[in-house]
């Protein structure tokens, strides 16, 4: 497998998580998403935005933790998104590209300014986290179930 070549870089290591972990952190993917709706409801954009994203970031490091694997910390969502271009390939390219744009909306947000984000793309960001979470949910329950036959 392509994503491989994360492991052989050192952008992922091997580390051994249980399901149940796995389930944690998708549990928490979740929180974000509703926090995202929350959020947006009460015309709160820019944080509904984040939310969304990190619902995203979350439910990519949990398809990674279900393999066994965690990012290094130094470019850990840089790590995750390029994990999630590889390992999901050109059938869900689009979503992914949608996840790297909001990647770098996220960070200029943080770190820059003069940046707005509108309602629309707040509510398109909770749509697109809502589905990749779908994705991934899918994903590791195939992982899951692989790992049982073993």
């Amino acid at each position: 497998m392509i994503w491989k070549k994360l492991l052989e870089d050192g952008s992922l290591q091997k580390k051994k998580i249980s399901f149940r972990e796995v389930e944690l952190v998708l549990d928490k993917s979740h929180e974000s998403l509703r926090a995202a709706d929350f959020l947006l409801k009460k015309n709160i954009i820019e944080p509904a935005f984040k939310e969304a994203y990190d619902a995203m970031l979350l439910a990519g490091r949990s398809i990674i933790f279900s393999l066994g694997l965690k990012s290094k910390t130094t470019g850990s969502h840089t790590i995750v998104i390029n994990f999630c271009e590889l390992y999901f390939g050109s059938e869900f390219k689009v979503l992914i590209e949608k996840f790297k744009r909001m990647k770098t909306k996220r960070n200029y947000l943080i770190y820059g300014s003069g940046l707005a984000i509108s309602s629309t793309e707040a509510e398109n960001s909770i749509q697109n986290a809502k589905k990749f979470l779908k994705v991934v949910e899918e994903e590791i329950n195939k992982i899951k179930r692989q790992s049982k036959l073993i």
